[in-house]
């Protein structure tokens, strides 16, 4: 399959905006595989639309760019979650798909364009990764700002264990705000290792020290 993304192109010396431009890394683009680039370009503009229509009606919309904004984050990835089926986009696509929602979003866009869109640090891929978890660990965690700033930490990015554990250690929190001490302390303990080579048992084991430190951690900002 491919992915349909859209750009401003040169042509013939002549500047064409939102150029399409199927996004692969199969060697030959057939019919087939842009008859279904189409299909899928198709589902996230109905999707999306749809998503943003929700926003309005439950009122959520109005809260980006303000302080309760994680409520309307999280709900968009609820909204996401179409990602993790094969049948509508495949495992090998999903690196392309985050850049393509950009192109679907009028409302809902946080922003414009920049250089984080379409990377392992998209907007889109942040609110997906949060609503991995319930609502109840994600808003006791910290406003958007924070988790923002815990999912930009290079080794939470590129590990997908590191979230895994986050979401198991956090269902025995009950204070609020942990986020940001968990991340300084995280970023402390896995400075300087490459926990790719880490069997999960040395890096649970790695994560629950930064995790005894932070419980211990005593400046008022307490678990």
């Amino acid at each position: 399959m491919a992915v349909i993304i859209r750009e401003e192109r040169t042509i013939g010396g002549k500047k064409f905006s939102d150029t399409k431009v199927y996004k692969t890394d199969k060697l030959a683009l057939t019919d087939a595989t842009r008859k279904q680039a189409e299909k899928l370009d198709e589902f996230l503009s109905k999707h999306l639309h749809k998503i943003e229509q929700e926003t309005k009606k439950n009122k959520l919309l109005r809260l980006k760019g303000k302080g309760g904004s994680l409520k309307l984050w999280y709900f968009v990835g609820t909204k996401l979650k179409f990602i993790d089926n094969s049948e509508i986009v495949l495992p090998e696509d999903k690196k392309y798909i985050w850049r393509a929602i950009w192109d679907h979003t009028k409302e809902l866009a946080p922003g414009e364009l920049n250089t984080r869109s379409g990377t392992n640090r998209d907007h889109f891929l942040y609110c997906y990764r949060i609503a991995k978890f319930s609502w109840d660990i994600v808003e006791r965690g910290g406003n958007w700002r924070a988790w923002v700033e815990f999912l930009d930490s290079p080794k939470i990015n590129i590990d997908d264990r590191i979230l895994d554990w986050v979401g198991i250690k956090m269902i025995q929190v009950k204070e609020k705000n942990w986020v940001r001490i968990l991340n300084r302390k995280l970023r402390q303990t896995l400075k300087n290792k490459d926990t790719s080579f880490l069997a999960k048992e040395e890096l649970y084991e790695l994560l629950e020290k930064a995790w005894g430190e932070a419980s211990n951690e005593n400046d008022n900002e307490k678990y």
